[in-house]
Formats: structure tokens, C-alpha cells, sequence
């Protein structure tokens, strides 16, 4: 990091990954592997600036990754993440504009201590058009963004989307709720309006044992039919999804990791008035549930070597990870 007598700075980041997913459960298809089969790389390299100048801010970070998602190919692609200008008020407030992450894509995943994450909220996360506003106090956080005319991440329109998240941090206790809506593509992709609420909590029970939380709730307009290019036919979803977690830590370089969750989403409801027949029926029926079980080993503060089993109704067997950050 190169820093000035005037607290400016310049600083280089990045981190290397190489892991992936193993056995992919060819019944679990919901927005999660572009391929169900024994072994599907999810090897990650990020690289990024950041800096200040004066009360101005700034943030370029590319990342290469394999397009995994459902609909993708799984090969690698080089994107910009982040792109952003932003202006601190005081240390304690500040703005960013640009391609960032929007508020609520910060504390999506509170309260889940797995390293893979295991519930999906499905909120908006990086776009570009954004403008966010953050306030970290001494217990008290929250933060609001606000985009234009926002986009899945496959490209199709989503409309204008408003989140936000406040919450309390303690070392006892710390709770954050999010919140989201979006405008929807108004018959240009499948997406329509949408409204989701979201509940991560942290409570540390024992010095080394640790509790945590995660929830969403979401009410997702689709559309169920198509007319040359337009979507018609909207109809709302209700989607939940919830995971329990715990983090115990055995030493000072070991962490074991469990987890117990549900998802359950509409679609996936054969006797629905929504659901859609030209997909097989899920074998879960419209919800599913599992656990997992795992470790992180931490042999420098800058290194994780993670390994996850999952048993039940999972994405996958299990899941191994080296990753490094500098």
C-alpha cells in the first residue's frame, strides 16, 4: 500500500482460488450448475485498486471466473466487478456511484458461516447504474441503493431495483435485515416487479461456539407465457429459504462448520396454478431440505483450505476450496 502524510492512499488486492463442486445433484437445477456431473471447477482469481484521494474514493476490480450458472457454459470469463467512484462524508459515512454492489448484496448472506454460502437470496447484487449510500457507527450500520434499470446477471432487464439493510453489531448479538424492490422489465424479459425481505443474525454463545441465521422471503413476479419477443402473463412466486448454521473453532488454524436448510419455491409445486409443465417435476417435490457438514484450516491469516460434505436434498456431495488473498 502506497499512503501519503494526508491519510491518501493507493492500494493493491486480489485473490487466487482453486476448487470446485463435487458429484452436482442433477435434481437440484434451480439457478445453480450450468452441468450436473462428478466434478465442476469453480476456480476464482480476483485483482483490484483502491484508493483515496482527499474525501474522493475510488474502486477497478476484474475478476475471472466460470460461468457455472444454469444457462452458462462453465468455461472462463474476464469481467469487471466493480468500477466505482465514491466521497466520504466522514469516516463513519459515504457514498459510492457507479458499478458497485448494491446494499443489500453486502449483508445477503449474514449469519451463514458455510464458506460456499448455502441458501441463495437471489437479490440483486453487482449492477451497474448504481448509487449507495453506508453509515457504520459504533453499533448501528445501514445503508440504501439505489438502480437504473437493473439486470439479471444472464442480461435480462429487471427494471429499476431500491434495497437496503439496517442493523445492530455487538459482540454478543448482531442482527441485519434487508430489504428489496425492483420495477420489473415491463414484457422485455421474464422478470417483473419483485419484493423480498431478508434476516441475518450472529450470536456468539461461547467464546469458541457461534450461532447463525439466515433467511429471505420474496414475492417474484414471472412471466408464464411469451409472444414473439414480448412476455405476458405475469404471475407472482413466493419463494423462502432458510439456514441454521453453527461455527465452532477447535484451534487456532481449524473452524468445523454445520449447517441444516429449506428452501421452497413455487414453481417447483406440481399441483400449482404457476407451475411450469414443460420442466420435469422436481423429485424433491416443492421444497427440499439438507445439511452439511465441513472445515476451514487456516495455516496463514491470508490462506483457507475448505472442505464441505452435504447429505439430503443438496446442490451437491460436497465442495473443496483452496483459496489465497493478497
Amino acid at each position: 500500500m502506497d499512503q501519503n502524510g494526508d491519510g491518501d492512499y493507493l492500494r493493491f488486492y486480489g485473490e487466487v482460488g482453486v476448487g470446485g463442486h463435487i458429484d452436482t445433484n442433477p435434481d437440484y437445477n434451480h439457478d445453480e450448475f450450468y452441468d450436473t456431473k462428478g466434478y465442476v471447477d469453480d476456480s476464482f482469481a480476483t485483482m483490484g485498486v483502491t484508493g483515496q484521494r482527499k474525501q474522493f474514493t475510488y474502486r477497478l476490480e476484474l475478476d475471472y471466473q466460470r460461468r457455472n450458472w444454469l444457462g452458462g457454459d462453465g468455461e472462463f470469463e474476464l469481467a469487471i466487478d466493480k468500477m466505482y467512484i465514491g466521497y466520504a462524508f466522514t469516516d463513519q459515512q459515504w457514498i459510492e456511484v457507479g458499478l458497485t454492489d448494491t446494499a443489500f448484496d453486502d449483508y445477503d448472506h449474514f449469519g451463514d458461516f458455510t464458506f460456499n454460502k448455502s441458501v441463495e437470496t437471489g437479490e440483486a447484487g453487482d449492477q451497474e447504474n448504481t448509487v449507495k449510500y453506508q453509515a457504520e457507527f459504533d453499533h448501528l450500520i445501514f445503508g440504501a441503493s439505489y438502480t437504473y434499470e437493473g439486470e439479471h446477471k444472464s442480461g435480462a432487464l429487471q427494471g429499476d431495483i431500491v434495497n437496503g439493510y439496517f442493523g445492530w453489531m455487538s459482540d454478543f448479538l448482531s442482527v441485519v435485515v434487508g430489504l428489496e424492490a425492483r420495477g420489473g422489465s415491463d414484457g422485455i424479459s421474464k422478470y417483473g416487479e419483485q419484493q423480498q425481505v431478508g434476516l441475518g443474525v450472529r450470536l456468539q454463545v461461547m467464546p469458541k461456539l457461534a450461532l447463525g441465521f439466515n433467511g429471505f422471503l420474496e414475492d417474484e413476479d414471472l412471466a408464464t407465457r411469451k409472444s414473439g419477443d414480448v412476455y405476458l402473463g405475469y404471475e407472482t412466486f413466493r419463494n423462502y429459504g432458510l439456514t441454521l448454521t453453527s461455527k465452532y473453532d477447535l484451534a487456532d488454524r481449524w473452524e468445523i462448520i454445520a449447517s441444516a436448510n429449506h428452501e421452497e419455491y413455487e414453481g417447483w409445486d406440481l399441483i400449482g396454478p404457476n407451475f411450469d409443465y414443460s420442466e420435469q417435476p422436481p423429485e424433491y417435490g416443492k421444497d427440499r431440505r439438507w445439511g452439511s457438514i465441513g472445515f476451514n484450516y487456516r495455516p496463514a491469516k491470508d490462506i483457507v483450505l475448505s472442505l464441505e460434505g452435504r447429505f439430503g436434498e443438496a446442490p451437491e456431495a460436497g465442495y473443496a476450496y483452496a483459496r489465497m488473498y493478497f
